[in-house]
């Protein structure tokens, strides 16, 4: 039996053990529940702790191994999941006052996968109100602090995925399920050193996230909103290994799956740009891109597509009336932030958002034809920020956390598979995670080139 203990072990290391019964699940999670005991009041990155959920699902992988039953590839593994993804059982906020006692019956189809696994569900993570800032805050909980940061200079984790990237990065978690519809699982994992990855829209189901059509004890994906088409499912992890496992467990089964060790990666054509076009990425950011393009011989991006993506993202975000969110619960239950949005959202005529929805199917075919087989973008124009802080200067102009996300909102508005992988440190000392970008079910690529840039960080 191993001494000491699993908290800050990797996936592999406590399937393979727990496999071989040399741990008990229940020990694995134990440790990990203590360990969330200990960091999680300075933290708050849990805001539902699964405790009795996760002993009794520990108790029934270890009797099945006991009588000797295939355990699966993340037996004990234990993971939490961002509070907008429905967990049966456990309660599922999105982050709102008006969901604050909603505990779903059902499992979203990615969280019924990871179980599927032998992975237990230890806790949900927090999230700004239904996942609609790339800062996390809320009413009901309170604002996420960034592990990397220093009780004199908190940081924020960024978000949505915020709390997710927290818990994974402390430690508390070893994988975790966030979504994705501007930028983040890829925010925040730059925020903190993780690795995360935005599939391709239809790679993992979309059903089981806030917002979303409510169908009996089922949430839907609605396909006519916004959310709806461009937000994902997706994995972030403490290393590129461990999310490409989570990626092959919740992937759609009729999808086929390529292996990235196949990838010839010096024969790709590879371009790359220091942002979207439109806003200021910091110097330090831009630096650390350049250097990767020069490592990966990538060519200068040279199109036009992709200085569109950030405005067309925002404009047809603007298209959605909320209807999903309001249908939830009545609007004097929502946050401040909500009830704005709220009073903000006005109807577009079908004639105006069919139009745009024709400029993104353009933009798309522009961007493909510019991009060769792998685009290398910032994921953001700064490294984590101050906590509390919501304006930005770089260059000498003030951004808002929408527009420091510019070059992540160009990519989720094409629907591309992205995979981020931190590369450096910002001159304050904060992660720098790059974005690698392919087209749309080509993530084996995008993983191949990833897992390069990860070999040579680990021989520096």
């Amino acid at each position: 039996m191993r001494t000491g203990t699993w908290v800050g072990a990797d996936a592999h290391a406590i399937a393979r053990a727990v496999h071989r019964r040399e741990v008990s699940a229940r020990a694995v999670v134990e440790e990990h529940l203590a360990h969330i005991g200990d960091r999680n009041p300075q933290l708050n990155a849990i805001v539902t702790v699964a405790t009795e959920q996760s002993r009794r699902d520990a108790d029934v992988l270890d009797d099945r191994l006991a009588c000797g039953e295939p355990p699966g590839p993340l037996a004990g593994v234990p993971f939490t999941v961002k509070d907008l993804v429905t967990t049966a059982g456990v309660r599922t906020t999105a982050g709102s006052r008006a969901l604050a006692d909603n505990v779903p019956g059902v499992d979203a189809p990615a969280v019924a996968a990871m179980k599927a696994a032998g992975a237990i569900l230890i806790g949900k993570t927090n999230t700004p109100e239904f996942g609609t800032s790339g800062l996390t805050d809320n009413e009901l909980f309170g604002p996420t602090v960034n592990p990397l940061g220093t009780p004199d200079l908190p940081r924020s984790p960024g978000g949505s995925s915020g709390g997710e990237a927290a818990a994974i990065a402390s430690g508390m978690s070893v994988l975790g399920l966030g979504t994705d519809f501007g930028g983040s699982v890829r925010w925040p994992a730059h925020c903190t050193g993780l690795a995360s990855i935005r599939p391709t829209i239809g790679r993992v189901c979309a059903d089981g996230q806030y917002p979303g059509l409510v169908a009996g004890d089922h949430l839907l994906a609605n396909p006519v909103t916004v959310h709806g088409a461009l937000q994902t499912i997706g994995p972030m992890a403490r290393s590129l290994d461990e999310a490409v496992l989570v990626l092959r467990v919740v992937s759609e089964p009729h999808i086929a799956w390529m292996d990235p060790a196949g990838v010839d990666v010096d024969r790709l054509d590879i371009t790359w740009a220091p942002g979207e076009g439109t806003v200021p990425v910091a110097a330090d950011i831009v630096a650390a891109v350049t250097e990767v393009a020069g490592r990966l011989g990538a060519r200068r991006y040279g199109g036009s597509a992709l200085a569109q993506g950030n405005d067309l993202f925002g404009r047809l975000r603007a298209t959605q009336t909320h209807a999903d969110i309001t249908a939830s619960a009545a609007p004097d239950t929502f946050g401040a932030s909500i009830r704005q949005m709220l009073s903000a959202a006005r109807a577009e005529s079908s004639a105006e958002v069919e139009e745009l929805w024709a400029t993104r199917a353009r933009f798309v075919q522009r961007l493909l034809a510019e991009m060769g087989d792998l685009l290398v973008l910032p994921v953001a124009s700064i490294g984590a920020p101050l906590l509390g802080r919501d304006r930005f200067d770089v260059d000498g102009r003030s951004l808002t956390w929408q527009e420091v996300l510019a070059s992540c909102r160009t990519i989720s508005v094409a629907g591309f598979p992205s995979v981020v992988v931190p590369v450096g440190e910002t001159g304050d000392g904060m992660p720098i995670g790059v974005q690698l970008v392919a087209r749309p079910f080509h993530e084996h690529v995008a993983l191949s080139v990833a897992a390069r840039l990860c070999r040579v960080a680990r021989v520096r």
